[in-house]
């Protein structure tokens, strides 16, 4: 293992080569039970570690060629069949073969994903899936999951020991202590569940039966509403069940989140840290993609849908099925656009003009979970299981993908998409209950309402994608920001319009801000470092892993984050008082500028300066903790900053000293 890893070490560029050569050559069949691809990979793991090479490529390769080497065994296997046992070394070692079948009978398509972390059958058991004409979607599927979690088992522990090198003595009792207490807590839950499990269903069970005869004995709308939801002779009483949980739950959520938008609660909050998350990961290629989500989604791709299936529908005579499906889209729509008049909820950015400025439901996602949400579930009427399951992914994928566009570019709040979805999805499992009560006659055509709803949304979203992109990718376009006010009685009032505390993410108040200081992020960061404050380490897998160091001082230990209205601190520095105490200050740019008329208008930031202890738990790991002495840090930054010569004025609020400082 040295050996390879210092060739790696010393012919980096050829480590990727390796790596796929190793992980495509351990899943080829017969080949691979000789050819030691897991330690190439491994070593490949301790170089990402040692920063020697690109973590993404190396798991990219190694996927890759995984999934290869088991493709090309499954196709001997379908192709050749038996006359794979005349071929040598299976003509010489049938055992190996036969261990191969013993494990795919045992496990049947499990056995293709674990059977790569089994060195005798890794090799052997895609070309006995092969044989046994396994699928090749579903096999696929196995071969792509287990060739990810198998690259992953191998390059993760070997990135993690190669960045623990010097600490690998330290730290690994302690690691191994704290994933044993991991894996017993898994284990123990695990006992529960299957004890709960065990004495809990035939009470339930016993439970049902004695409501499902008292329900048989009687007439009436409650016994006959326990029947259909409770009575397993009653072959909808699964799906009635299931759409009367939906409704439950997707009403509950939507008036949780209706309740937090109107009073301005902590999901509110959390919306700006949703919002300012995306829009600063936007890139060109993922716009365009979300874009045309966003696309598929508009008013002229749903009309062109709703409209085709109704025809098919009447052209059917399927009339009730026909007023269900109208009713539903058309009762959402309305009732989507009487909560935008009547919330007025601002967008994240302005794009839209009318009724279409508001912002709360998210038309988009309410429209779309309702619209094909309502055709899966007649699509899934009387289908196999596995087919159900097929619709209802499909279905899900589409609307999830319109919903996540509806975020990534700024058009709605989190809470927007979400109390959509759940109100769309009270709504569909309202009438699904009432259609399988009422509608029981009507033969559906499947297959043409398949068609035609997607030829619909295939031909009206390419239109749209065609007339309406250019347009919209001007729309969408990331905003600059808005230039910050100028707060020209900073010194004097103004300073009071900033909050006082730091604020979380759930909208609880934390430390006093007690920074209040004027200048660029250059100029701050020189006057800092020229009081003895240092930068504190970066927050890397070795840095992580000293936390696990009892005897860790706080030159090895990153600072811990603080987010203020779900923002990180752009300015973050330490000062080391004694080996257990360190002074952190952090600080977040605001939206104001200060400056007089004869001075060019300096950012304003405000931050907060605390003091943190150091405590060794019980000699296995270590903890910095932010104490509640507010006074003493805010002192030694006077002191610190006083003894350079820079101006600063002392304030008071609410008994916290406020420093200016320009």
């Amino acid at each position: 293992m040295q050996a390879l890893i210092d060739f790696l070490t010393q012919h980096s560029a050829l480590a990727p080569g390796l790596v796929f050569a190793a992980a495509l050559l351990e899943s080829v069949a017969v080949v691979g039970t000789v050819v030691p691809g897991s330690s190439v990979v491994f070593a490949a793991g301790v170089l990402i570690g040692l920063q020697v090479i690109d973590p993404w490529w190396a798991a990219g390769v190694a996927v890759i060629g995984a999934t290869l080497g088991d493709g090309f065994s499954f196709w001997l296997g379908r192709h050749y069949h038996e006359r794979l046992r005349t071929w040598w070394p299976l003509s010489t070692h049938p055992e190996w073969l036969a261990r191969g079948q013993a494990h795919f009978a045992a496990h049947g398509g499990k056995s293709v994903f674990l059977g790569r972390f089994l060195g005798p059958v890794r090799a052997i058991v895609p070309v006995v899936a092969g044989m046994s004409d396994m699928p090749v979607l579903r096999f696929t599927l196995v071969n792509v999951l287990s060739a990810i979690a198998w690259s992953a088992a191998h390059l993760a522990p070997g990135a993690l020991f190669g960045a623990s090198l010097q600490l690998a003595g330290a730290v690994s009792s302690r690691l191994l202590i704290l994933l044993a207490g991991m894996v017993g807590v898994i284990w123990l839950c695990s006992v529960l569940l299957r004890i709960t499990h065990r004495h809990a269903w035939p009470f339930v069970s016993r439970q049902r039966d004695q409501l499902v005869a008292w329900a048989r004995a009687r007439t009436g709308v409650l016994p006959r509403v326990v029947q259909s939801l409770l009575d397993p002779e009653w072959p909808e009483s699964i799906g009635l069940l299931t759409a009367a949980v939906m409704l439950l739950g997707g009403a509950w959520m939507f008036l949780g989140i209706l309740e937090d938008v109107v009073s301005g609660d902590p999901l509110v909050r959390f919306d700006q840290l949703v919002f300012k998350t995306l829009q600063a990961l936007r890139t060109v290629p993922v716009d365009d993609l979300m874009i045309v989500a966003t696309e598929l989604g508009s008013a002229l791709v749903a009309i062109a849908v709703i409209a085709a299936v109704s025809v098919v529908l009447a052209s059917k005579r399927c009339w009730r099925t026909l007023a269900y499906w109208l009713t539903a889209v058309g009762f959402a729509q309305a009732l989507v656009w009487m909560l935008k008049m009547a919330l007025e909820r601002a967008r994240p950015i302005a794009m839209y003009d009318g009724a279409d400025q508001f912002s709360f439901p998210s038309g988009h996602a309410a429209s779309s979970i309702v619209l094909y949400g309502f055709l899966a579930f007649l699509l899934a009427q009387g289908r196999r299981p596995k087919l159900r399951l097929a619709i209802t992914l499909l279905a899900a994928g589409l609307v999830g993908l319109i919903a996540f566009s509806r975020l990534y570019l700024g058009a709605h709040w989190l809470s927007d998409v979400l109390a959509s979805l759940s109100l769309g999805t009270a709504w569909v499992a309202l009438l699904s209950i009432a259609y399988l009560q009422h509608v029981r006659t009507e033969r559906l055509p499947a297959r043409a309402l398949s068609f035609s709803a997607l030829g619909a949304l295939i031909v009206a979203g390419a239109a749209v994608v065609l007339t309406h992109h250019a347009a919209d990718t001007a729309q969408y376009a990331p905003r600059q920001p808005s230039p910050p006010d100028l707060l020209a009685d900073w010194q004097v009032e103004g300073w009071q319009r900033l909050p006082a505390r730091r604020t979380e993410v759930d909208g609880d108040h934390e430390e006093p801000l007690s920074v209040q200081w004027a200048g660029t992020a250059n100029g701050i960061t020189q006057e800092l470092e020229a009081g003895g404050w240092r930068i504190p380490p970066p927050w890397t897998l070795r840095t992580t892993l000293s936390w696990l160091l009892p005897s860790a001082t706080f030159g090895q230990l990153p600072v811990l984050v603080k987010l203020h209205q779900g923002e990180r601190p752009t300015i973050s520095f330490e000062r080391e008082l004694d080996p257990s105490h360190r002074l952190v200050i952090r600080l977040w740019p605001t939206s104001y500028q200060v400056g007089s008329a004869n001075d060019l208008p300096e950012a304003l930031w405000i931050g907060m300066v605390t003091l943190e202890r150091l405590e060794r738990l019980a000699g296995m790991a270590t903890m910095a903790m932010t104490t509640q002495d507010f006074g003493m840090p805010t002192t030694q930054l006077v002191q610190s900053l006083q003894a350079q010569g820079l101006h600063l004025d002392i304030k008071r609020r609410d008994k916290v000293a406020v420093l200016l400082l320009r």
